[in-house]
């Protein structure tokens, strides 16, 4: 059996994912856990990284790099941001080790600095970018990477430029169950995958005059007087929320063709249909294999600086 000789951890606020890695980056074996930083028992992140990878460095303490929000302030340690443009090196020139284990380490996340005109944060979607860069092999690209905090993100060159962050799917979930509109939505949906018609409906109304917040009350309306059923209700507010997200991203970043959508789960497939449908053109890349290819090209600047 191959040998690990890397461990690759995506520590996020609700999840784990842990991959031990070859000497060439090729994953030789996954784990997930639960244990996301809102999840590990009194803070014990020590404890949690030992249950999950302990073994994987019984024999060896092979060297573990980290991304995530087990660098944040509410994480095992807090991995100070490195501000736009940021470029492989300075992320690995940032790498913070943990005090109480040996050869683990950090990637800091990325900031706009004082010198933009706003601020904004990323923690993990850093190392997707870049890891996305190198399957692609390209240098300039502009990335949607959705989810519950989207982040829109701008490479030139190499480097990570420019970058915002829209909450649409948080905007969803405390929209479909804990507001007004909720009432008359009747299905048990799993979240839109783009290949809904009312979804699509949802899409032509962000284009519609009278913004952002008119638009969602149209889903009530909508819905009391059935011109959108209740079982199409919740497709029909995110293809709103995607609509305007993607309209109001397409000023901040105007493409280059394609935009590279991150991402392996039914939402991502939502975001690929929902900019098909705006007649943007957008190309597929896996999380997965965009996490653990940033992981190890930085993990690789790490050990060569």
């Amino acid at each position: 059996m191959t040998r690990i000789e890397a461990v690759l951890i995506d520590w996020g606020t609700t999840n784990v994912r842990a991959y031990g890695i070859g000497a060439d980056g090729a994953i030789l074996e996954r784990r997930v856990s639960a244990h996301g930083i809102r999840n590990v028992p009194d803070r014990q992140f020590a404890a949690a990284f030992d249950a999950l990878v302990g073994d994987w460095r019984a024999g060896a303490p092979v060297p573990v790099l980290m991304s995530g929000m087990i660098g944040s302030r509410q994480g095992w340690a807090e991995a100070p941001y490195v501000a736009c443009p940021a470029g492989l090196d300075g992320l690995a020139d940032g790498l913070l080790s943990v005090p109480d284990r040996s050869g683990v380490r950090i990637v800091p996340g990325v900031c706009l600095g004082a010198a933009a005109t706003r601020r904004d944060v990323m923690r993990g979607e850093e190392v997707q970018c870049f890891g996305a860069l190198a399957t692609e092999r390209i240098a300039d690209a502009i990335l949607c990477l959705p989810g519950t905090h989207s982040k829109w993100v701008r490479m030139e060159g190499g480097r990570l430029v420019d970058f915002a962050t829209a909450m649409t799917g948080e905007a969803y979930e405390v929209l479909r169950r804990h507001s007004i509109l909720s009432a008359l939505m009747r299905d048990e949906e799993t979240g839109a995958t783009g290949d809904s018609r009312w979804f699509a409906a949802g899409l032509e109304r962000s284009g519609d005059p009278g913004g952002l917040l008119h638009h969602l009350f149209s889903v009530r309306a909508d819905g009391l007087f059935e011109v959108v059923p209740g079982e199409g209700l919740a497709d029909y507010l995110s293809g709103i929320l995607i609509g305007h997200e993607i309209r109001s991203m397409a000023g901040l970043f105007p493409a280059p063709r394609p935009v590279l959508v991150v991402g392996g789960s039914g939402l991502a497939a939502a975001y690929r249909a929902a900019l098909s449908h705006l007649e943007v053109e957008a190309r597929a890349i896996d999380a997965e294999k965009a996490t653990t290819s940033g992981l190890f090209r930085i993990l690789s600047k790490g050990r060569s600086m």
